[in-house]
């Protein structure tokens, strides 16, 4: 150690460990602008040894050395690469294929590395083997995990008004989820847009929309008594699909009309979810097709996991109305509880909500 130290306070031998340092970071991954910061921290303390000009030269030196002798490859650090990779890729699943594909991985030596390279990291509890997907899957365990404490000064709930007086039989909080699951021509949409209007003097409402174009928009609003645009104080946004991406942690009320699932429908659970994760402050209303008849929407039990308030709505064609049932209800205002109750309403115009009977069991 004592000999290193002397030997580094020659600059002739201060210049040859810069450009190995140089080289490892790129072979590393760094960024140009990475190496050369790093460079420009070490320098400081041998402010002789540089210049802004000689730092930058240094780099692109080093970097065309290892591009022109394939210098990249001939040393490739692959448990670093591959770590980086999957890091890079994840959350969700990777597979050994598209390892191979990102670092253009070809020969067998190579490759046997890259699988060594995982399985160290599957035994170092970093990567779990998933069974039943593609051969050679895998997942990046996260051991993340935020605490849930105990609030001094709780925020209460969140209050909303929601149709058919549901807002004084249960309680909202931030962060939860309502499912509306309807089947065709029950009122989801109207349902939705009654919510939108209720609150948007009161809330911030962002109304995430998968079927209304501006014609159909604008009519349901004349219906629903909106004259102007300056009327409409919520926001409309037309959204098929990756719900989750605007939605964030503001104090707002996202509604999505509807999450569309075409087949796998116990996926429905995966989409709440990461809408569900995304929530902080704020609460969602997620909108879900059903088939007639059925009591829960598409995905069935899968798509009820995270929510507070389960609304199933059925056209009854007995009463020639709309049938609501409380499938699920987390927090009821009252110790017994609405869990199976159900009240009728007439949609009238196809957008005005008019309840027919109390809610019964």
């Amino acid at each position: 150690m004592k000999e290193l130290l002397s030997n580094f306070q020659s600059p002739e031998f201060r210049s040859l460990i810069y450009d190995d340092i140089v080289k490892m970071l790129l072979k590393g991954g760094a960024s140009l602008e990475l190496a050369q910061f790093l460079l420009l921290v070490l320098y400081s303390y041998y402010k002789e040894d540089y210049t802004d000009e000689s730092i930058e030269n240094l780099v692109l030196r080093a970097q065309e050395d290892l591009l022109l002798s394939d210098g990249y490859r001939q040393k490739m650090n692959f448990q670093q690469e591959v770590t980086d990779t999957i890091n890079f890729r994840t959350p969700g699943l990777i597979s050994i294929g598209d390892i191979y594909a990102d670092l253009k991985i070809t020969e067998a030596g190579d490759k046997s590395a890259c699988r060594s390279a995982i399985n160290r990291l599957v035994a170092r509890g970093n990567l779990e083997k998933v069974d039943g997907g593609r051969s050679g899957t895998y997942r990046l365990i996260d051991n993340s995990a935020e605490e849930t404490k105990f609030l001094i000064e709780p925020k209460g709930e969140f209050k909303i008004h929601l149709p058919l007086e549901l807002h004084t039989m249960c309680k909202i909080f931030p962060h939860n989820i309502i499912v509306i699951a309807g089947s065709k021509s029950s009122g989801k949409t109207s349902f939705m847009l009654n919510i939108a209007l209720e609150n948007q003097n009161k809330h911030k409402v962002i109304y995430l929309n998968s079927e209304m174009g501006d014609e159909e928009f604008t009519e349901r609003m004349i219906k629903l008594g909106c004259n102007s645009p300056a009327d409409i104080k919520f926001k409309c946004y037309k959204k098929s699909s990756n719900f989750q991406d605007s939605v964030n942690g503001d104090k707002a009320i996202h509604i999505i009309d509807f999450l569309e699932i075409h087949d796998k429908f116990y996926e429905i659970g995966k989409s709440i979810k990461q809408i569900h994760d995304k929530l902080k402050e704020g609460i969602a209303i997620i909108g879900i097709q059903k088939k007639a008849g059925e009591h829960l929407g598409r995905g069935g039990d899968f798509s009820k996991e995270v929510s507070r308030l389960y609304l199933s709505l059925d056209y009854d064609e007995t009463a020639r109305c709309t049938k609501v049932r409380i499938e699920e209800m987390k927090s009821p205002k009252h110790q017994e509880g609405y869990r199976n109750w159900h009240r009728f309403v007439k949609i009238i115009d196809g957008s005005r909500l008019s309840p027919m009977g109390n809610w019964c069991i």
